[in-house]
């Protein structure tokens, strides 16, 4: 069995604050990249000793190019950068998602949905980053590790094993559910293991019939260009929808969505950064004007140019 560890950050079990999941900021090199890699390096523990064959990591984490390093897993795990809507031609067999966070619109710890401000609906349902890596691989979603908001509102993806390593204390703050580090780890060992064992029983998720993909964005009323080229019809002032035969057909208008509500934030983007002395030598200037940012970001509240649409989601969907 070849099982893809898909690994976001938001949702790790000892992470604190936001500045531990940019790379520009010394924060992320102090505590949230190892604490990540803990998370993913104890899941993948498990996953191998609950009967995996094979590991492939998958860092889904945009916050540095490089979140997990290959010497931090231990041997049969790997590391990947497939597309998630070409697992399946990687011959992978399942899934397994570390670190994972609610979707924007909910009263969670750090919650979006890829980028800030984005609104994604599938038909009936406000989707999360995990409901669209697990349609897009089509087959097992053996658990998933993270934040106990996205397991409340994890909708059609509920049937799916979940081990709650975080608590919310709404969208700047969280308390982890381990006060030992160790412990923690130990759990995520353990489930991991679990869920292993369990595969034979664990739920597959797919879109096959057709449905309706919608994107409201703060910006949407000035991207129509972008949102047009990756195959977006305006519905609204700020929403789009796009008819999908299948979720295959979601990739190329994921892409221009997330370009085009990541656009607000380009400026304050330093890229990333591959040691922590290369992110020390970046213009602390441009440093810490994107920390006033981000951290605005994160203690939910927004930067005067950054203002969300009075009603973001499409067809009257409340939040969650």
């Amino acid at each position: 069995m070849i099982v893809v560890v898909s690994v976001d950050m938001e949702g790790a079990s000892q992470l604190r604050s936001v500045r531990e999941i940019f790379g520009c900021f010394p924060e992320y090199w102090a505590t949230g990249r190892p604490r990540l890699e803990a998370d993913v390096a104890a899941a993948c523990e498990g996953l191998l000793a609950g009967g995996a064959d094979e590991l492939v990591v998958l860092d889904n984490h945009g916050g540095n190019r490089i979140n997990v390093r290959a010497e931090s897993l231990p041997a049969g795990a790997r590391l990947e950068t497939w597309n998630a809507f070409d697992l399946r031609s990687h011959g992978v067999d399942a899934m397994f998602q570390v670190g994972y966070h609610a979707r924007g619109g909910v009263d969670g710890f750090l919650s979006h949905t890829y980028v800030p401000g984005l609104r994604l609906r599938l038909d009936d349902e406000l989707i999360s980053e995990g409901h669209a890596r697990a349609w897009a691989l089509d087959a097992p979603l053996l658990g998933i590790v993270g934040n106990d908001r996205h397991l409340e509102t994890l909708g059609s993806l509920a049937a799916t094993p979940y081990l709650v390593v975080q608590h919310s204390h709404g969208r700047g703050e969280m308390s982890p559910v381990y006060d030992d580090p160790g412990e923690g780890l130990e759990a995520i060992r353990d489930f991991a293991e679990r869920c292993a064992r369990d595969a034979a029983s664990a739920p597959t998720f797919a879109i096959r019939d057709g449905a309706t993909f919608a994107a409201s964005l703060p910006n949407g009323d000035g991207v129509g260009e972008t949102m047009a080229a990756g195959g977006w019809t305006r519905a609204g002032e700020v929403e789009y929808t796009v008819e999908l035969e299948s979720w295959e057909g979601a990739r190329a208008p994921l892409d221009a969505a997330m370009s085009a509500a990541v656009a607000p934030y380009g400026p304050y983007w330093l890229g990333s950064f591959d040691t922590a002395e290369d992110a020390a030598a970046a213009d602390q200037e441009r440093v810490a004007e994107a920390g006033e940012v981000f951290d605005a970001w994160g203690a939910e509240s927004q930067p005067q140019w950054y203002s969300e649409p009075a009603d973001p989601l499409p067809r009257g969907i409340s939040r969650q």
